[in-house]
């Protein structure tokens, strides 16, 4: 297992933002089958915005106004209504990337192509090194849809009745401060290791509850997005899910900083689910970064060990 670094951490940023350059500057991503595809993702966003701005966000600023005209105790009715705003905004800005992640089973291949097209150029630019891309290509890119939805429905139902327990725990006196830190400090012992959860989760004692409740949410988020990210690696690597752990675990920290930034970008309101195509596209890079080059014997084994970041970065 690689130890942990803040230099590691730092890389994978910097692996995030020039895997986005490299996504922008690629001319084959301005080709029409790869627009139909970031113009697929626009469209699914706004339409998602505007579906929640409809059936939710309205209504309940119509019931506010009522309520506020009839009610003696409008201050009141304001406030729980304010509060239920407030909650209604944190499901919905999540909606779009429920979404997304949804197409991933039912219609993987517009990531897909992204992810091989952003490969295709990398090799094109190295031409030196052995192909990435052509190897990749040779295994089928094949999705057990009902398998695969069970497990995701699975991993969402679980955050949900941890997120759920973790809220009523949160309402206890005395003992409620300390559920956020202590979660935030479990996943990122999960994420990062131990070192840094003792140091996270000290932190999280002095920040306010709703910026912890951010945070550990945002901690778990990154997580589920680096995988769904690099799914097209690891089906055409016939991975199972102790060597996905095992292939994680060795490179946390710069999986954490690309995770960070692709984070951030797909939290954008309404261009956040073009913001995951490109972060796809993006993962493509880090991939190359992180791991030597695949051969056929490797595409029915466990990947190959990791590279020196610095070599690789060197060479690039």
């Amino acid at each position: 297992m690689v130890r942990w670094t803040l230099a590691g951490l730092k890389k994978g940023a910097i692996y995030a933002v020039e895997g986005i350059l490299i996504v922008l500057k690629n001319p084959n991503m301005r080709k029409q089958r790869f627009l139909k595809v970031f113009i697929y993702l626009c469209t699914v966003s706004f339409v998602l915005f505007i579906l929640t701005k409809l059936l939710i966000v309205i209504p309940l600023q119509i019931v506010k106004g009522i309520l506020w005209l009839t009610s003696d105790k409008a201050s009141h009715a304001d406030q729980a209504l304010e509060r239920a705003n407030r909650l209604i905004h944190e499901v919905v800005a999540y909606l779009p990337l429920c979404a997304l992640l949804f197409m991933q089973y039912v219609y993987p291949k517009p990531l897909d192509d992204l992810f091989m097209e952003s490969l295709r150029y990398l090799d094109e630019k190295n031409p030196q090194r052995p192909p990435y891309a052509s190897v990749l290509a040779q295994k089928k890119f094949e999705k057990h849809f009902w398998r695969d939805m069970h497990a995701y429905l699975i991993r969402s139902w679980k955050k949900l009745r941890i997120g759920f327990v973790l809220l009523l725990l949160s309402t206890i006196p005395r003992v409620g401060q300390f559920v956020f830190p202590t979660a935030g400090a479990y996943t990122s012992y999960r994420a990062l290791g131990r070192t840094q959860a003792v140091a996270v989760g000290i932190c999280f004692f002095f920040l306010p509850q709703r910026a912890t409740m951010e945070l550990v949410r945002a901690l778990i988020g990154m997580r589920s997005l680096m995988r769904e990210l690099l799914a097209p690696y690891f089906i055409r690597m016939n991975m199972t899910h102790k060597e996905k752990l095992r292939w994680f675990s060795g490179r946390k920290d710069v999986l954490f900083g690309f995770s960070a930034i692709a984070y951030l970008m797909i939290r954008i309101p309404i261009v956040g689910a073009v913001a995951y195509g490109v972060a796809q596209a993006a993962s493509a890079y880090m991939l190359t970064v992180v791991t030597e080059p695949p051969t056929l014997e490797s595409a029915s084994q466990q990947p190959t060990e990791d590279k020196a970041s610095a070599e690789k970065g060197a060479s690039k």
